[in-house]
């Protein structure tokens, strides 16, 4: 039986090396997060945040609080050049865990054709560490429409998505949704969605439809709605 050669500059075997790559990447993604959520408050040219109540987390078509409420809100600090930084903590109840928090760093502007772009990275930190990871992204977005692209380095497993809002006046808005998740080790599935949302100076509202084509996880599949109150600051 033949056996796989090692590389000749490092003698590791080309495996072992893409895994040493990979939890390379991976690192730099969680220091890029946590160093720029540090880094930016101190130099920053503004700080926002807001604070939401819904009746069901639903994420990229999966229900993350079982169909319970939960309580979100972030926080976000913006530096120049378009760097910025973003914590988020959610409640939730999905695989055991009961809280996540996301930490993004980031860089996002818009060109003289008015095509915005958002990219960076996330780490994602539940109550139950095997749970964890991180993600790089990319987000476009041209007028109404936006696409997006995110993938988990360690896993091996992509998110692309697109997206449309459209305003109706008197403060309405429709929200269009649709993604596409893949990869190693998760289950090859595509979500839709619908949102019709109410804004009032600060304050928001919206009710969302989600539905995804396939079982994913017993329990967390089917058609999702979603109640969701946001104030931000």
């Amino acid at each position: 039986m033949a056996r796989r050669g090692r590389d000749k500059r490092t003698g590791q075997r080309p495996r072992l090396l893409y895994n040493a790559h990979v939890r390379t990447l991976t690192r730099l993604q969680s220091t890029l997060a946590l160093t720029a959520l540090l880094a930016l408050p101190a130099y920053g040219e503004g700080v926002s945040g807001q604070v939401s109540l819904m009746s069901n987390y639903v994420w990229r078509g999966i229900s993350e609080s079982n169909g319970n409420p939960a309580l979100q809100g972030s926080v976000t600090a913006t530096g120049p050049v378009g760097l910025y930084a973003r914590a988020f903590l959610t409640t939730l109840d999905y695989r055991g865990a009961h809280e996540r928090a996301d930490f993004t760093g980031g860089i996002r502007d818009m060109t003289p054709s008015g095509l915005g772009f958002n990219a960076g990275a996330t780490a994602y930190r539940f109550d139950v560490s095997s749970l964890n990871f991180e993600e790089t992204f990319l987000r476009l977005r041209f007028g109404p429409l936006s696409a997006g692209i995110y993938h988990d380095w360690q896993h091996g497993n992509t998110y692309l998505e697109a997206g449309y809002r459209a305003r109706l006046g008197s403060g309405f808005g429709l929200v269009l949704h649709a993604g596409h998740t893949s990869g190693d080790t998760v289950a090859s599935y595509d979500d839709y969605g619908v949102g019709l949302t109410k804004s009032w100076h600060s304050f928001s509202a919206g009710v969302f439809v989600t539905a995804i084509d396939h079982h994913v996880i017993s329990g967390l599949h089917g058609t999702q709605v979603a109640l969701v109150l946001t104030q931000a600051w």
